[in-house]
């Protein structure tokens, strides 16, 4: 038996933080790091998964900071790794895996803004996995009148507050907390109302910006792992199992792997098996380097630790021979003594197959750099009803091209070449232009998605709007203010048309130029229409948006009409159009040119 299974060396438990976007989940890390990770991320969105180990000396010593009594208490834990995901739609199945792994989770939710769909697909994923997890209402600072005391205990901050302030805040928590009970979830309280945590969810009041509450959150969320969570807290034994998060090339390194090891103990020597482009590779750990503490493995401050040996949980850089075709996102296992070398490759390489696809059906070809992102995308872009005839890793090609232009001649509207952090090959382009078939590039997933979907439907409306019935038609609504009947998820509110027929499915845009997304419903004393003419006072109810952040309450409105709607409408069938369709078609067109649309000088 080897020492370090002598010693019994307990697996640090691994932490994952989730949530909508802009919520503050990186933030919230970088106020204990004190880095600023979250601006060298594509649009401040976290887009591949990052690992950050933080030592118990140094939780106790940021939790002095707040309160000495709460560094006093005895923790018995090496350290918690926080596994810092992406937290958009687009990266469902990063965050499964993230999840998968993770002994307990933190769902930052933006106390201001309440919870979001993201925020119920994260906490789906917590319920498929039966990950415990501490709510912390985030951005507690942007509360109207809060005075913040800078790293203070949560309740120390609270009991500061004017009674106003204090009561504003429990409005915000309880709608978070009736949020989830609609959502089946029968306990969730602030922590500091709760006995037993293993019977209730906590919320923890936060903020990333002044620090207030972070060391709150912390003392949960070490208590609860010491409390409840340690009996399931293996051993580190065994060769090491993880999970590739980056393949990068580092100066004076060569080619490097990112690895999440969450299972096991890896040692410098050590033979491992990993999905490649192509196959599963077998290298040798050549050096085993580890970040500083509080450092991030992503772009660490500091140079890193070179280890003889590292237990889980652990985010380590490994420097290997002959990795350079290593698939980012790809599983990692270690080939200990007496292991079998054999099922340990098939098992790699089973996985890494079960992601990629090539299937015969017309669809876009989707190209990503990490099998995590591809995953991403694949769910991402099903989700959103687009079809998928090749998804795999790695630049751009010629090869995508032509696979495109096959698809080009069974749904032309699929014919396109999607890449997600990739490259285009000098090659691809120029056959892209011969064939003419559209490349979309983005480093943000879900402006990947919408760019090709405008461009999809863009080109559906040229071709089918063969009569009036097919297009989106002109009308203008008008808010009424002391009619909100529903803030946010869906925005529920009472308007009256002014001019034109307004339908559902239709997009709406302020005369301000704000995207107001699309209309859901519309509805007149609890009967739901499909349609509302002029001079009709109805509710119509709109998801994704909150009034008073988003839009205001007392909003002109106009449908929003693609160019290719707007040039026939005012070519073909102007003179099908009403009067009151012709204004609000005239008064959109005057909006459009006054925010400087390129397509508006007609």
């Amino acid at each position: 038996m080897s020492v370090e299974s002598e010693s019994k060396i307990i697996r640090a438990p691994i932490a994952c933080i989730l949530g909508h976007i802009d919520h503050g989940k990186t933030s919230l890390l970088d106020y204990i790091r004190g880095t600023v990770v979250q601006q060298r991320e594509a649009a401040g969105i976290t887009q591949h998964i990052g690992a950050s180990y933080f030592p118990t000396d140094d939780i106790k010593a940021f939790l002095q900071k707040s309160k000495k009594e709460f560094a006093e208490k005895e923790i018995k834990l090496p350290g918690i790794l926080v596994i810092d995901t992406p937290g958009h739609a687009a990266f469902l199945n990063l965050r499964k895996r993230g999840g998968a792994v993770a002994d307990i989770a933190i769902l930052v939710v933006d106390v201001t803004a309440g919870t979001m769909p993201i925020t119920w697909e994260s906490v789906r994923i917590l319920k498929e996995r039966k990950t415990p997890f501490v709510i912390a209402a985030n951005k507690i600072d942007r509360i109207s009148g809060w005075k913040s005391k800078q790293d203070a205990d949560f309740l120390d901050s609270y009991n500061s507050q004017k009674p106003h302030v204090k009561e504003f805040l429990d409005e915000k928590i309880l709608q978070i907390m009736g949020n989830f009970l609609e959502e089946g979830f029968k306990g969730i309280d602030r922590y500091d109302k709760i006995k037993d945590f293993t019977q209730k969810i906590a919320i923890v009041p936060t903020s990333a910006k002044t620090g207030e509450g972070i060391s709150t959150l912390l003392m949960v969320l070490m208590g609860l792992v010491q409390q409840y969570l340690t009996q399931n807290l293996k051993f580190s034994e065994g060769p090491a199992k993880g999970v590739v998060l980056e393949v990068k090339k580092q100066k004076g390194q060569g080619v490097t792997l990112d690895v999440l090891i969450y299972d096991g103990i890896i040692h410098k020597g050590d033979d491992f098996i990993v999905g490649g482009l192509d196959k599963p590779i077998k290298s040798k750990v050549r050096a085993l380097l580890r970040p500083k503490p509080l450092d991030e493995i992503r772009d660490p401050r500091q140079k890193f630790d070179s280890e003889e040996m590292v237990s889980a949980a652990a985010g380590i850089k490994i420097l290997a021979p002959n990795i350079d075709d290593v698939v980012a996102g790809s599983p990692f296992k270690a080939v200990g003594k007496g292991s079998d070398e054999a099922s340990v490759y098939k098992a790699i390489e089973d996985e890494v197959q079960s992601i990629r696809i090539k299937t015969d059906k017309a669809g876009v070809v989707l190209k990503a750099d990490t099998l995590g992102s591809l995953e991403a995308l694949e769910n991402h872009f099903s989700n959103n009803d687009v079809k998928i005839s090749i998804a795999d890793v790695g630049p751009i090609k010629k090869e995508d091209v032509m696979n495109a232009n096959i698809v080009k001649h069974i749904d032309p509207y699929s014919a396109a070449v999607l890449g997600f952090g990739v490259d285009i090959l000098p090659e691809a382009k120029e056959q892209a232009t011969i064939d003419n078939i559209r490349i979309f590039t983005n480093d943000v997933i879900y402006r990947l998605l919408e760019d090709y979907i405008e461009y999809r439907d863009t080109r559906k409306a040229q071709d089918t709007a063969k009569g009036l019935s097919e297009l989106i038609l002109p009308a203008k609504l008008k808010m009424f203010p002391d009619y909100i009947f529903r803030n946010s998820d869906p925005a529920v509110f009472g308007v009256r048309v002014e001019a034109g027929t307004l339908y559902p499915k239709v997009p709406l845009i302020t005369s301000e130029g704000i995207k107001a997304r699309r209309v859901h419903q519309i509805q007149d004393k609890g009967q739901t229409l499909d349609k509302a003419g002029k001079d009709a006072e109805v509710a119509i109810s709109i998801r994704g948006i909150e009034i008073g952040r988003d839009i205001g309450k007392d909003e002109t409105l106009y449908v929003s009409i693609p160019e290719s709607h707007v040039r026939q409408l005012m070519g073909t069938f102007i003179n099908e159009l009403t009067i009151d369709q012709k204004e609000a078609l005239r008064e959109y067109i005057i909006l459009m040119r006054k925010l400087n649309h390129p397509w508006w000088g007609m």
